[in-house]
């Protein structure tokens, strides 16, 4: 029988984070690991994996806290409920702030337990939220393995590895195909469109992004800067003051904001150039997407951006938090297509060979393999899997 592992995602509001977990969920083989979820919150997250048709119980996950404990035994409680109930094997926490529930409930279950780093949380941060111990700790980028080893060595040198996220493959569109997209999305056929896509937040560069616009817009009349995504965590605080910059500089007949959107691995092929211009940033969906639908991404040089955009091949790195760069950077791939094209068509190929889905579920089984002591059988088979 196929081996059940309970997935535990905070999930406050839908990010990068949920985004990749759902990939996660989509590339398990069903006849060696089972997935079923646990949710902090009933919300966009929770929908969509029930869409998946994945089990999704829901229940408040709290770290422990002296001044609250009832609070944190609580939560460890409804993640002992819900792997007792589904007959569990394995645990798999999505984000290291969250892991404690998911780590204490394993350690009174006697079964492994793997933790996600999806963020930098500091040598105290992570003694903290790793407190219950762990089997494995997965690490988003090989950057973000070496901070950490740096700052928490004991904790870290010997249980952790680089699991990049994955990303689906794209269908390849014809100009007819971004047409009807960009008609779909209200914008101009014929105008390149530079897009910022993801959370809207100052670590993301937003600011850098409206800077770069400025600078871009006084050069030339042809381009378009549109946003995808909001402010999901202060409730489109952030989103607005953007407006409002733009705004103010005079730039609001330059932008289009689109707002959240779900289908953002579908219609990134509607824009000609992706700007990544975090100032942080471990991993990032939004270059794996971009790379995945053919499109050159101009990004930050800072985490795990350069494991993923070749410069100068697929796409183009920059100083972090440096407008100018991030201009002169964009400007040659507004002016050149064919140069969009060849680098698009280099950061596809490094998409599926490097950071496909399928490639991303046979790494994270064997690892589940590894902790759990033994390969799962492949149900039906009669034989283990490979």
């Amino acid at each position: 029988m196929p081996r059940r592992v309970l997935f535990v995602a905070w999930a406050p509001f839908f990010s990068g984070a949920e985004r990749a977990l759902l990939l996660t969920l989509r590339s398990l083989d069903p006849a060696r690991y089972t997935p079923v979820v646990l949710s902090g919150t009933d919300g966009e997250f929770a929908s969509q994996v029930r869409a998946l048709g994945i089990r999704c119980d829901v229940a408040d996950l709290s770290p422990l806290d002296r001044r609250r404990p009832l609070v944190g035994l609580r939560s460890v409680a409804a993640v002992l409920k819900s792997a007792v109930r589904h007959r569990v094997s394995l645990m798999h926490a999505n984000e290291a702030p969250r892991f404690q529930p998911a780590g204490y409930a394993a350690k009174v279950m006697g079964i492994p337990v793997i933790t996600h780093v999806r963020f930098p949380a500091g040598a105290a941060g992570y003694q903290w939220f790793l407190r219950p111990g762990f089997s494995r700790a997965l690490f988003v980028s090989q950057a973000l393995l070496n901070q950490a080893v740096d700052e928490a060595p004991a904790l870290f040198a010997r249980k952790s590895e680089v699991l990049h996220d994955g990303v689906e493959a794209q269908p390849t569109w014809t100009v007819e195909d971004s047409i009807r997209a960009r008609q779909e999305l209200g914008l101009p056929e014929n105008r390149p469109l530079i897009a910022l896509a993801g959370q809207i937040a100052e670590v993301k560069g937003i600011w850098d992004f409206v800077e770069a616009a400025r600078i871009l817009s006084s050069r030339d009349t042809e381009s378009l800067f549109v946003v995808v995504g909001d402010d999901l965590k202060a409730g489109g605080q952030v989103r607005r003051e953007m407006e409002a910059r733009v705004a103010g500089l005079g730039l609001s007949g330059r932008f289009r904001f689109l707002g959240f959107r779900t289908d953002v691995p579908r219609i990134v092929q509607a824009f000609d150039v992706i700007a990544v211009p975090s100032h942080i940033e471990p991993l990032g969906n939004a270059t794996l997407e971009a790379m995945a639908a053919g499109r050159p991404v101009v990004g930050s040089r800072v985490g795990g951006i350069p494991e993923m955009v070749v410069d100068g091949e697929t796409g183009v790195l920059v100083p972090p938090q440096n407008p100018a760069a991030l201009a002169d950077a964009v400007a040659p791939l507004v002016r050149d297509p064919a140069l969009r094209m060849r680098m698009g068509a280099a950061a596809r190929q490094r998409a599926a060979t490097n950071f496909s889905i399928e490639s991303h579920g046979g790494r994270l089984q064997h690892i589940y393999d590894a902790v759990c002591g033994s390969p799962a059988v492949r149900f039906g088979s009669g034989s283990e899997a490979a």
